[in-house]
């Protein structure tokens, strides 16, 4: 499976206030960040199906629906769009085109249309674990955290092996300030799967909220030995760092995931990052 990212930008003070939400559409495995000078960064996956082969001339439900997949994967949102629509025309119990389109209206910010697409799925096939997690994330984005910690639940119940339902939950606990629950399920997701770098950046964060820097910057270099071009857990590192005084580690951490915003062609998020260092550079000058 291929993956999706979300990312949930937050700082951490005397209590913990989500900030923003930042949807990137990417199709791999490399994650992007928006970071500034005491801010962490969470990871909650989004599961994408992959497009098997493209169809120039479709005409089933099928051919429509791999044809969204690729415009999609392509960055046409509306071009997806129409074709889950198409597909969904043809065959109103098609469960998987709705999920897809949900994600497709998720990406653009219509997180209204989504849990719509997701209710849908769902009524077609209540045992859809992906849809589940789809929508939790979704009302996630919409501070809905009791809502999304109910639907990834729903989802662990459907596939207990659901790795990435057990990371999103964590997100949403310690959204709620529940550190303690949210590093229980990061742990079980880092049990079922001993590489997931995502897992390991977001237990740094709950450990760092409790005031554990040493276990969260543990955590963070896990991640990045697990993916080098990790830029979250670099950005996460440079602030764990750079509250313990370790102002040139911090820079360093930072530069490096700016060279991968670079590399991403993600300016706004470029520019977050390099402003945060230079707040860093004037406290050391």
């Amino acid at each position: 499976m291929m993956m999706k990212i979300l990312l949930l930008n937050q700082e951490w003070k005397n209590v913990r206030k989500i900030l923003g939400i930042l949807i990137l559409s990417i199709f791999v495995g490399t994650t992007i960040i928006s970071c500034g000078q005491n801010k962490d960064v969470l990871v909650t996956e989004i599961g994408v199906n992959p497009p098997r082969r493209r169809v120039t001339q479709p005409s089933t439900d099928r051919d429509f629906y791999v044809q969204g997949q690729y415009k999609h994967v392509e960055g046409d949102a509306q071009g997806a769009i129409a074709a889950y629509t198409k597909a969904i025309e043809l065959n109103p119990n098609y469960g998987t085109a709705y999920n897809s389109r949900g994600l497709v209206y998720f990406d653009i910010g219509d997180r209204q249309k989504a849990i719509a697409d997701y209710n849908k799925a769902i009524r077609i096939n209540s045992e859809d674990a992906q849809a589940y997690n789809n929508r939790g994330n979704a009302r996630a984005a919409q501070a809905d955290n009791n809502g999304a910690i109910q639907d990834y639940n729903e989802a662990i119940r459907l596939n207990p092996k659901y790795a990435e339902a057990y990371n999103n939950r964590g997100n949403a606990r310690a959204a709620r300030g529940d550190q303690k629950g949210a590093i229980a399920d990061y742990n079980e997701a880092i049990r079922l799967n001993p590489k997931y770098a995502v897992a390991y950046n977001n237990r740094g964060n709950a450990y760092v909220a409790t005031g554990d820097s040493n276990r969260g910057i543990a955590d963070y270099n896990q991640a990045i030995r697990l993916n080098p071009k990790f830029a979250a857990a670099y950005n996460n590192r440079g602030n764990a760092r750079a509250a313990r005084g370790d102002k040139q580690g911090a820079i360093g951490d930072l530069q490096r995931a700016a060279d991968f915003f670079q590399q991403q062609n993600n300016q706004e998020l470029w520019n977050k990052v390099m402003d945060n260092i230079k707040q860093i550079r004037q406290q050391v000058d």
